[in-house]
C-alpha cells in the first residue's frame, strides 16, 4: 500500500515516497483511500536518522512519534556504522516496537516466536541507507537502489532504466526518484501523489 524510493549517491541518500494509504476490507477489497497529511508522511526525520516504513501505518506512527533511536558516534562509515546498525539501532527499535504491542503475536502452534513485525523499515544514518526487514534483519543493496512497498517492482525497474550507469548528483537524483514514483503510481493503485522527496548528506553527522 506503499511506495518508497531510495538512492544511494556517493556522498548523500535521498528517499522519496508517496502518500496514499489503503484501508481492506475484511474481504481483502480496500474500502477506502487516504492522502496523508504532510505532518503524518511515511518518512520523516527523527533525531539523526530519516525513517520510513512500508506495511502497516501504525509502524509509521510509532517510528515518528515514539521511538528514540540510539546516538551515533561522530564519524561512523563503512563497517563501524554497520556494526553499530545491527548493535545499537536494531535493539532499540526491537525495544520500542515490543513495548507499544507493535510484534507478531506468538500462536498456539509456534512456540519458537522471534522478535517480529509487519513493515518494511528504510532508515539513513550518516548518509548510508539500510533497509530492516521484519525480522530485524537489514540489508544494503550493492546497486545503491531501493524500492519498499506495493509499487516496488515498477518503481526499482523504472530506477534502473533512468539511472543507467549514472553517479547523479541530489538534483538529478531527486528528479530520477520523481519520475520513478510517477511510473510506480500510474500502475500500482495502491500507491498516489503527492510525492516527498529527502536529503541527507554523508556530512550530515
Amino acid at each position: 500500500m506503499t511506495t518508497i524510493i531510495g538512492i544511494q549517491g556517493d556522498n548523500y541518500a535521498l528517499v522519496c515516497s508517496d502518500s496514499r494509504i489503503s484501508t481492506m476490507d475484511s474481504g481483502g477489497f480496500v474500502s477506502q483511500i487516504t492522502t496523508l497529511k504532510e505532518t503524518t508522511n511515511k518518512v520523516g526525520t527523527n533525531g539523526r536518522y530519516l525513517l520510513g516504513a512500508a506495511g502497516d501505518m501504525r509502524a509509521i506512527n510509532i517510528l515518528h512519534h515514539v521511538f528514540q533511536p540510539p546516538i551515533p558516534t561522530p564519524g561512523l562509515v563503512g563497517r563501524k556504522l554497520d556494526q553499530f546498525i545491527t548493535s545499537k539501532f536494531v535493539p532499540a527499535l526491537v525495544n520500542c516496537f515490543e513495548n507499544q504491542g507493535y510484534a507478531t503475536p506468538e500462536s498456539n502452534e509456534d512456540k519458537n516466536h522471534i522478535n517480529e513485525h509487519a513493515s518494511s523499515i528504510l532508515t539513513v544514518l550518516n548518509g548510508s541507507i539500510y533497509v530492516v526487514e521484519g525480522d530485524y534483519s537489514w540489508t544494503s543493496d550493492a546497486s545503491g537502489l531501493y524500492a519498499l512497498g506495493t509499487g516496488s517492482p515498477y518503481a526499482l525497474g523504472a530506477l534502473q532504466v533512468l539511472m543507467g550507469k549514472k553517479s547523479p548528483t541530489v538534483s538529478q537524483a531527486r528528479a530520477i526518484a520523481l519520475k520513478a514514483i510517477a511510473v510506480a503510481a500510474k500502475y500500482d493503485p495502491y500507491t498516489g501523489s503527492p510525492f516527498h522527496c529527502y536529503v541527507q548528506n554523508a556530512t550530515d553527522k
